[in-house]
């Protein structure tokens, strides 16, 4: 994810707008930023007063409460074997809500809980076969199945 621009760039391109130094597409391009940038910027200062980025919000409330994370991991307490779509039916038989793998692989990761990974028939291991000589010597090695 891109970083956000320095609240000083921000202030350095207001005040040379300010100073009249140039359009909004001169200053974007002698400060690197994009057009629409430097419109953004300067509505936000007049309509606002706001010459610095907003906080950041931290994105939606998680799903889970406390409650269902100390349920969780008791469940992982319980059978740190299961995959994480049965982790999720479990705690939907439970608490009544419903979270995708991911999210529960994320959950899982943040609570620091490492389940045992169990593989299932779609991950195989590759099996090598060997072709033996009659006197017992080994004459080569191939993968199973042929080539």
């Amino acid at each position: 994810m891109p970083q956000p621009y320095s609240a000083d760039l921000r202030e350095r391109v207001l005040v040379a707008y300010e100073h009249g130094e140039g359009t909004q597409v001169a200053i974007a391009h002698r400060f690197r930023v994009s057009p629409a940038t430097v419109c953004n910027w300067v509505r936000q200062a007049r309509q606002n007063g706001r010459r610095r980025p907003k906080p950041h919000r931290g994105g939606p409330a998680g799903r889970l409460g406390p409650a269902e994370l100390a349920l969780l991991q008791d469940l992982v307490a319980e059978t740190n074997d299961a995959r994480l779509d049965e982790y999720a039916e479990r705690l939907f038989a439970l608490t009544g809500k419903r979270v995708s793998r991911p999210v529960m692989c994320r959950t899982l990761q943040r609570l620091k809980l490492r389940p045992k990974k169990i593989y299932g028939p779609a991950v195989r291991r590759k099996r090598v076969v060997s072709d033996w000589v009659s006197d017992g010597s080994h004459q080569s090695i191939r993968p199973l199945g042929g080539a």
